[in-house]
């Protein structure tokens, strides 16, 4: 969803027209080029649509009609905007999302803040029912999908994100287009990244598996792929978008173009799953590698807990000898080390498929750690209505999960296991303390979590947070809000 000055002074039109029992023509209102391309933004966004040359507010587009009028009474007339001034994007949704689940005490984000006052959205520090009006028609809109070939091109040539918004090869009117169908998103809190969303990343991947649409894709072509019973005219259109084969059966590109109808019309992601992997860790799962390899000439060395324990002391300088167990149970939890007994004798450890995947990349990063926040800068936008936080993004640049507006090879390794593990619970009695610091009714941000502990703590208390994202016993929304799942 977009609103800009442009759409917001169509949408008064609109609304003054509605009050006086008429409607927006094409031609008797001596539409502009500019305004049919507002108008088609609106339309492709569920607010707008068009009957017999005739432009109408949906339900979703009164809601947004009567908020903006409000804003506008309190004296911010659309006439004095910016013309690149976003009243609403997809950030702003975002945003939106973050200080609701924070029941409104958003202070201890000043950037949130701001934005959100700056549009009526807030007032004094508390989220105001215009913000709640946006998001129930952001809810209730329809959006459209309209994708002519010259646009899927773009598409095609595209990184997906997260990335800078100077790598899309679009136009502003096309950015608009993508982001009014739900396609492309940007980051809070002022869109200084970009990333296509689920259903965008899907259509992207369709084009590039082999479809090569001469027809547009669209909303309908898409909720055809649904059904299971292809009529032969359904079975046409497919076929020019390169969905299926002559024999109506899906091609690779058919595949991704249905999970971008499965996650436009039916079920969008709602779970944010994440992985964490510290510098501590990543010298214990080494340990465990090497100790394999000598066990080859010697029999008599294994992995045992021992044998690690005095390894890894014996490498690096570690604070709390615990903290090795605990990496080894971790590691377990997380399904990249198992343990079983040789025999009779002690438990041993060994690395797991992913975790030999995961040791084998991180070599190749001098074991430079990989934090939860960082692999939620790949996976958030699969999110239908968040964007990814810009402090994520950088924590993932910096971790070599992202490049160039790409998921790198470590990015994908690591998004892939985040969401294909099936974890084993694990908390430590410290993260039980975080964990209890959160309350259960609201999201709290970073900020305020930290001012219940001690200087001293704060370090152990992000490495915590982290840990509990990747065991899903907490979420987090971009802006650095968390909350108990």
């Amino acid at each position: 969803m977009i609103v800009t000055k442009g759409h917001a002074e169509l949408i008064i039109q609109l609304i003054e027209k509605w009050n006086d029992g008429l409607e927006l023509e094409r031609v008797g209102d001596g539409l502009t080029d500019d305004a049919l391309e507002y108008l088609y933004h609106l339309e492709l966004a569920g607010l707008v649509y068009e009957d017999d040359d005739r432009f109408i507010l949906s339900q979703a587009g009164h809601l947004i009609g009567e908020t903006l009028l409000e804003f506008v009474r309190s004296g911010r007339s659309a006439d004095e905007w910016d013309a690149d001034f976003r009243w609403i994007g997809s950030e702003v949704i975002s945003m939106i999302e973050v200080a609701r689940a924070s029941q409104g005490e958003v202070d201890d984000q000043p950037a949130i803040t701001a934005e959100l006052e700056r549009r009526g959205f807030m007032k004094d520090g508390r989220l105001l029912p215009a913000a709640e009006s946006v998001l129930e028609a952001y809810n209730i809109a329809g959006p459209d999908i309209f994708l002519p070939p010259a646009l899927c091109e773009k598409i095609k040539q595209s990184p997906p994100g997260p990335g800078k918004k100077g790598l899309l090869p679009f136009s502003q009117d096309e950015i608009f287009q993508l982001e009014a169908m739900r396609l492309l998103t940007f980051s809070l809190p002022v869109g200084g990244n970009y990333s296509f969303t689920g259903a965008g990343q899907q259509i992207r991947a369709g084009l590039l598996k082999g479809g090569a649409p001469v027809a547009p894709i669209t909303a309908e072509t898409l909720f055809y792929l649904l059904d299971d019973d292809l009529s032969d005219d359904v079975g046409e259109e497919l076929m020019e978008i390169g969905a299926i084969n002559a024999d109506k059966e899906l091609l690779p590109a058919g595949v991704h173009f249905k999970k971008a109808a499965e996650l436009l019309f039916v079920s969008p992601v709602t779970i944010n799953p994440s992985i964490d992997v510290d510098s501590d860790d990543l010298v214990v799962m080494e340990v465990i590698e090497d100790l394999w390899k000598e066990h080859g000439s010697n029999p008599e060395i294994y992995p045992s807990y021992k044998a690690i324990k005095k390894e890894v002391e014996k490498r690096r300088e570690v604070a709390n000898t615990w903290k090795i167990s605990y990496s080894l149970h971790l590691l377990e939890s997380f399904r990249l080390v198992d343990s079983e007994r040789l025999g009779e004798g002690e438990l041993v450890y060994r690395l797991t498929e992913w975790g030999e995947k995961v040791l084998q990349d991180r070599k190749e990063h001098a074991l430079k750690p990989v934090f939860a926040t960082g692999v939620m800068a790949i996976t958030t936008p699969r999110m239908e209505n968040l964007s990814p936080d810009d402090v994520w993004v950088d924590v993932a640049a910096d971790q070599g999960l992202v490049g160039k507006g790409y998921p790198t090879k470590s990015g994908r390794l690591f998004a892939g296991l985040a969401s294909g593990i099936e974890r084993l619970p694990l908390i430590s009695a410290f993260e039980g303390r975080v964990l209890k610091a959160l309350p259960l009714w609201r999201g709290m941000f970073e900020r305020r979590l930290l001012s219940f502990f001690p200087e001293e703590e704060k370090g152990l208390v992000l490495a915590a947070v982290r840990k509990l994202l990747a065991q899903g016993l907490i979420d987090a929304l971009p802006g650095g809000l968390y909350s108990v799942t």
